[in-house]
Formats: structure tokens, C-alpha cells, sequence
């Protein structure tokens, strides 16, 4: 493990920040909090990087909150300041690659907060790797046995730039270039704008062509094939047996906590939680609320 001084890296305060070789890939992580503590590992979403998980990585180092917890936030394969392996975005890539920085740094379990498209990736850890998640905190994600509803086929419209991104050479194109009018709009779904210090961040990161490369390959070999799995019901009579909590903002306008449709499979203990005063980017909009319901897990944990 070596430090790196990492150019324009937004700063947190209590955020460290480090390089690390995984697999193909060098790694940015965000790390805060004891290193003896509970470890969380938070994974962010689109089209986002590391800064979208740092309210819930603040509000986990806070002893006031309770056990501080070990949080670890690494910009995923071809976002953010990882490089490396940008073309490989499928989901078994990822949970290769979440396996494989959990083996570098040397832990064992994680409390796992998946967000967006790292629920993939998230579901599949949860399921069949049980010994590495000791619990789950699922972020905008439908659980693992549903169908797509009436409700949201009627709002499917609204995820129309989702091909536009997949698409080689446009995707990259319309995210990066001008005046980012296409990321603009990823980032006040919902209607509720994300706050200006990780707006521009996300901003201005995107303008680096390798990402916007990189966010292209995800929604083509994970997103779209992730959705488009859905309706053959990859988890369907499946066990859970990790202690999940699914969070979902309120005002989100197609996935709702209460038109998910009819389990398919069993869990443990698995609730679905909405959260107000969110839409899309629960981390950000929410931190408050994330943090509280890894807390209740860990705790659960022992």
C-alpha cells in the first residue's frame, strides 16, 4: 500500500486518501475512522465516485453516532481516480474486484453499502459470498426477487438516457463534452439537485474521456444487462441469509418501497425502508439516515 498525492482530489475533512493495486486495476481509496474498527466498505454509484459516500463515512467516524466504524470508499473500476481496466465492467469483474480489495487491505467481513449500479455487484457478494458481508445496506436497489412492475414500466421513459450512455463513442461524448447537459440531468433526478461541491466534482471528473469511457462500459456490460435480467428472476427461491436493509428515497419517480412486487425467495432479515427528503443519491441527500441503519446492523452483529 502507498500514498498518493492524487490531483484535484476534493478534500474532507478525517478522509484519507491511498493507491492500491487490485487485479488489473490501481485503486483510489477513501478511507476514515479507526483502522481497528468495524469495517464498512461503501460503494457509490452513477455517475458519481468516492465524495458521493463521504457524508456516510464522516457520520460512521463520529463517535457520538456510537461504535466508529472503519470506513472504506474506493472509486470503482474505470470512475473516479481508479485506472486501469476500464473495457471490463461485468458483474463478475466487480465482485472480483470488491473481493480482491478486501484481500489486499487484509479484511476478512465488511457492513456493505451498495449504491446504483454497485448493487449488482452487491447482490451477488450477498448471496454467494455470505462470509465476506456481514451485513448489507442496499441504496436505490429493487430487492433480489423482483419483477419490473406495472408502475415502473409507466416511468420507464424517464430512464431513456440509458442506451445514450451505453453506446460507444456517444456515450462518452455526450457525458464529457460542452456543457455536460446529459450528466446535469443525471444529477437532479428525481428533481432534488445534488449539492454544488459533488456536483462539480462528478462534474468535472467526467471531462476526463478514460471516465466517461468508463461510466459508457458500465451501463453497457452491467446496467442495461442487469435490468434486462430482472424479468428471468436470478434470485428466485434463493436464500439471503445476510441481515440487508434496502433504503429508498421517497421522492424517487420509478423505484418506490411499496410497488416492488411479491418476494420470490426467503431472508433472514430484510427490510425495505423509504426515506424522506431523498430521491435518487440517498448518500448524499441522507447520510444521516444510511449511517443509521449500518449502525443498527453492526450492533446487531455484536
Amino acid at each position: 500500500m502507498t500514498s498518493s498525492n492524487l490531483d484535484s482530489m476534493p478534500q474532507v475533512a478525517g478522509i484519507a486518501h491511498h493507491r492500491l493495486r487490485v487485479r488489473d486495476l490501481d485503486v483510489h481509496v477513501a478511507e476514515s475512522g479507526p483502522a481497528d474498527g468495524p469495517a464498512a466498505l461503501l460503494l457509490h454509484g452513477s455517475p458519481a465516485h468516492w465524495l458521493e459516500q463521504s457524508g456516510v463515512m464522516t457520520a460512521l467516524a463520529d463517535e457520538r453516532g456510537g461504535t466508529r466504524l472503519r470506513s472504506i470508499a474506493p472509486d470503482a473500476r474505470g470512475l473516479g481516480w481508479t485506472t486501469g481496466g476500464s473495457r471490463r465492467a461485468d458483474e463478475a469483474t466487480l465482485v472480483g474486484d470488491a473481493l480482491g480489495l478486501l484481500d489486499a487491505l487484509g479484511i476478512d467481513r465488511v457492513h456493505l453499502v451498495a449504491q446504483d449500479f454497485s448493487m449488482f455487484a452487491g447482490w451477488r457478494l450477498a448471496f454467494d459470498h455470505p462470509d465476506r458481508v456481514a451485513s448489507l445496506v442496499a441504496l436505490q436497489s429493487p430487492h433480489p426477487w423482483m419483477r419490473p412492475t406495472a408502475a415502473m414500466l409507466r416511468n420507464a421513459w424517464r430512464l431513456w438516457f440509458q442506451p445514450v450512455v451505453a453506446t460507444p463513442v456517444l456515450g462518452p461524448l455526450v457525458l464529457g463534452a460542452g456543457r455536460q447537459r446529459l450528466m446535469r440531468h443525471l444529477l437532479a433526478y428525481g428533481g432534488h439537485q445534488v449539492p454544488d461541491a459533488p456536483l462539480g466534482s462528478f462534474l468535472e471528473r467526467m471531462r476526463e474521456p478514460e471516465v466517461a469511457r468508463g461510466l459508457s462500459a458500465l451501463y453497457r456490460q452491467l446496467i442495461l444487462p442487469g435490468m434486462a435480467a430482472l424479468p428471468t428472476g436470478p434470485y428466485d427461491g434463493r436464500h439471503l441469509s445476510v441481515p440487508t436493509r434496502i433504503l429508498i428515497g421517497a421522492d424517487d419517480p420509478v423505484l418506490r418501497a411499496d410497488a416492488m412486487g411479491p418476494w420470490r425467495g426467503s431472508a433472514d432479515d430484510l427490510r425495505v425502508i423509504p426515506i424522506e427528503r431523498a430521491a435518487h443519491y440517498v448518500a448524499l441527500e441522507r447520510p444521516d439516515a444510511v449511517a443509521a441503519a449500518v449502525r443498527e446492523l453492526v450492533a446487531a452483529a455484536g
